[in-house]
């Protein structure tokens, strides 16, 4: 069991899933009074679908289990994922901080079980730090991984594939969040995603290179 947990104990970084959560509701409660709204014209004629509060719930399920799976299976992978995932949502923390934004929500008025969905959370979230959209921008970012990285075969990357941007259309369905909050997101994905890749590519062709030029001094 030792052996077990010291060779599985980079899983740990998994726990930094939770601490920024626990930031993005500290800065909730200190900047909820001086938001702006974020929404459109164009948001408000985005009609209300509360049945894809079902897609919109299931995403930190979805996280942790990517970050475990990709962690158990593709180590490196692992890494450079889970640093464009910090660094993306410290950026954004700090957006939400310079620009706090918040996000008009509907009147809810239906008895289903997706309406109750829709009033918890709106009950136990506020609508504010909505730029970006921290759903929209790790959603995406597994979804690049999955797809640049193939981690599965055509007809699972499909679904999952399909299933993933519907956690994306979710934000503005359930009214969560505004158009912009999830171009937001998916280009501070992009980005974090580019960074992350280039310098940790040119780490490891730096040390490749130092390792080749070691050798050829040994040799000679």
């Amino acid at each position: 069991m030792h052996l077990l947990i010291q060779k599985q104990r980079h899983l740990l970084a998994v726990l930094s899933i939770p601490v920024q959560g626990l930031i993005y509701f500290l800065i909730s409660s200190l900047i909820s009074q001086n938001s702006v709204p974020i929404n459109s014209s164009i948001d408000d004629r985005i009609p209300f679908m509360p049945g894809f509060v079902i897609s919109y719930v299931s995403w930190m399920f979805v996280l942790y289990l990517a970050f475990i799976y990709m962690g158990l299976t593709n180590r490196s992978l692992y890494w450079r994922t889970m640093i464009a995932y910090n660094a993306a949502v410290t950026v954004s923390n700090i957006i939400f901080i310079l620009f706090p934004t918040y996000m008009p929500r509907p009147e809810i008025t239906g008895d289903d079980i997706f309406h109750k969905l829709v009033l918890f959370i709106y009950n136990n979230d506020q609508p504010v730090n909505c730029f970006p959209s921290i759903h929209c921008l790790t959603t995406y970012l597994l979804f690049i991984t999955m797809i640049r990285h193939q981690l599965f075969s055509f007809g699972p990357r499909v679904m999952i594939s399909v299933f993933l941007w519907s956690i994306i259309a979710s934000t503005v369905f359930i009214k969560q969040h505004a158009l912009v909050d999830v171009i937001g997101g998916i280009a501070l994905a992009e980005i974090a995603y580019r960074v992350v890749y280039y310098f940790m590519d040119n780490q490891q062709k730096t040390l490749i290179a130092n390792q080749n030029d070691t050798g050829v001094t040994m040799h000679d």
